[in-house]
């Protein structure tokens, strides 16, 4: 349902690694499609869209090696300086395991990746928000698959690698989501009363002067 408000159309750009970023950007994509926005998700290693055309903004990539996949940084680079992208429609979800240990290195750490996203891409997102990720254990090689069972070790994560592990809170993500499309989509003014007291369309333009003034005169034009 819309809500009252025009639609507004929003991109969704995100890098993966492992496919479980594409599956959080499918999720707020399908969140905000189903409450009335005009959503289009694109993979930043596959696609070049223009953010110009859109009214929201959000970028979706998981850390990797200190940092995030390179088509998304080149991306956002490149059109950090549009005004869709300077303006307070922007949103970044960025997607890690580390957020599950709770650990001030660890935190101090993402902050780290974050700041240094924002130098080498000169773009600042109105929103920033960190989004547990998954183990995909099954789709790991066989030496990644080892390393991540380290790590996931150390995190307090699964360790069964014969199966995927997911992370991620999709109600507080679907929160996120309804979040954005509340503050995204510009809402339409109610009509205003006329003075009998019931509503009408006066103050929207519907009805022509003469008759507003009809109205207001009990139906006599003023000689």
């Amino acid at each position: 349902m819309n809500g009252g408000g025009t639609v507004t159309r929003i991109l969704i750009l995100y890098g993966t690694t492992d496919g479980h970023t594409a599956k959080i950007a499918g999720f707020v994509a399908d969140r905000l499609r189903a409450l009335g926005a005009g959503v289009e998700v694109f993979n930043a290693a596959t696609s070049n869209p223009d953010p110009t055309a859109y009214a929201g903004i959000i970028v979706a990539a998981s850390v990797h090696a200190g940092g995030y996949q390179r088509s998304v940084v080149h991306w956002v680079r490149a059109h950090a300086q549009t005004e869709v992208m300077r303006g307070a429609r922007t949103a970044f979800l960025s997607v890690c395991l580390g957020i599950l240990e709770k650990n001030p290195k660890v935190m101090a750490d993402l902050t780290a990746i974050k700041s240094a996203f924002i130098a080498r891409t000169g773009w600042t997102p109105t929103q920033f928000k960190i989004v547990a990720g998954a183990l995909p254990y099954t789709r790991y090689g066989w030496i990644k698959r080892v390393i991540m069972r380290r790590i996931a070790r150390k995190a307090g994560g699964a360790t069964d690698t014969a199966h995927d592990h997911e992370y991620t809170d999709w109600l507080d993500l679907r929160a996120f989501a309804e979040k954005c499309y509340s503050l995204w989509t510009p809402k339409t003014e109610p009509n205003a009363s006329c003075e009998t007291g019931s509503a009408c369309s006066c103050a929207s333009g519907a009805i022509p002067m003469r008759s507003r003034v009809l109205a207001r005169s009990g139906g006599a034009l003023p000689g």
